[in-house]
């Protein structure tokens, strides 16, 4: 079996796990319309976390690639400090810690 569809399969799972947790967040922030805007703070992370890891996979050949990308991306990103412009970086990380 090529190693492709593998990679592909894999990385596609992943990214809807994280589809599933923000359609939580969301949900959440429905009952509390003042967290609306952490959910949108949550999506805009994962549009820019999702081309990033598929930037990353499309180098890797094997389903052990992708999910060593978004492991790494992710501790990488846990790295990173609270400190204003970096914090972008880790929103999506930080409203999951409150949510």
């Amino acid at each position: 079996m090529p190693s492709e569809p593998a990679r592909n399969l894999v990385h596609a799972v992943l990214l809807a796990v994280w589809v599933a947790v923000g359609l939580l967040v969301t949900l959440s922030a429905l009952a509390h319309p003042a967290a609306l805007l952490g959910a949108g703070a949550f999506w805009l992370w994962f549009v820019g976390f999702a081309v990033a890891t598929t930037a990353l996979v499309t180098r890797t050949g094997t389903p052990l690639g992708a999910l060593l990308v978004h492991g790494g991306l992710l501790l990488a990103l846990a790295l990173v400090p609270r400190v204003f412009p970096l914090s972008l970086l880790r929103a999506g990380l930080d409203v999951l810690g409150r949510a």
